[in-house]
């Protein structure tokens, strides 16, 4: 099934920034379709993230590949991986209204569903979609994160989930320990959340991502993980979509 992709510029919601995403729409919709925002990992809005949300789109949902740093900024040094990630993860508000924001600009998309709308990231955005859940509100139904961190935020959030949790974990993840898996199934848990954890043996972080190589940093690709994962995420979005 052919895509088509659609540019959308929307405001971040500080008065200043734009952020710059795109839209895939499939090319034969037919009526109002679940729309799904998928969140890039640490280095930004790139091609990878883009064919993930074609992929999406191809299983017949509107997929939004959206731009949580605003201006269309992408990274390739890894060495500013601390300097590009510290913003949001010391200030998870700052974060969330990023996603806030994204869900905002979804609302405007022609054809979309608003009564369907749920969010899936990478590494970065994994814990971005996580805390979309966490805050609260009926917009997103469901939340899908690909090798995020678990570890909760300091916010003044909702006593209770609403919105449907899976985490794809990688068993072996350096970045990810067991007691953050624990934490997290423990904070799920008491917030009365529907949610799965799904946890592959033998892989670290980074496991859908083909292009990851780093043993020594913990993220590695495996094909595996990689194609179990995104049939889980179909199945998972299949069940209320």
């Amino acid at each position: 099934m052919a895509s088509i992709a659609t540019p959308i510029d929307y405001p971040a919601g500080d008065g200043e920034t734009i952020c710059k995403g795109v839209y895939y729409t499939p090319a034969e919709a037919d009526g109002p379709l679940p729309v799904v925002l998928v969140c890039h990992a640490w280095d930004g809005l790139l091609q990878e993230v883009h064919d993930k949300a074609q992929a999406l789109a191809d299983e017949g949902y509107i997929a939004f590949a959206i731009d949580v740093y605003g201006n269309g900024h992408t990274e390739d040094d890894f060495s500013r991986l601390g300097e590009t990630l510290g913003p949001y993860l010391e200030n998870r508000a700052l974060l969330l209204a990023r996603m806030r924001a994204a869900v905002a600009a979804a609302k405007t998309i022609p054809g979309a569903d608003t009564d369907r709308m749920g969010a899936m990231g990478y590494c970065f955005g994994g814990t971005a979609v996580l805390d979309l859940a966490r805050g609260g509100g009926e917009d997103i139904k469901g939340v899908v994160s690909f090798h995020g961190g678990l570890d909760g935020n300091d916010l003044d959030n909702p006593q209770t989930i609403s919105a449907r949790v899976l985490v794809l974990h990688g068993d072996a993840d350096p970045l990810v320990p067991p007691e953050q898996v624990t934490a997290f199934k423990r904070e799920m848990t008491e917030k009365q959340a529907d949610w799965q954890l799904h946890a592959y043996g033998h892989t670290v972080h980074a496991f859908t991502r083909p292009a990851a190589n780093n043993p020594d940093f913990g993220a590695v690709y495996n094909a595996a993980a990689d194609r179990r994962s995104w049939q889980s995420m179909l199945n998972f979005f299949g069940e209320f979509f």
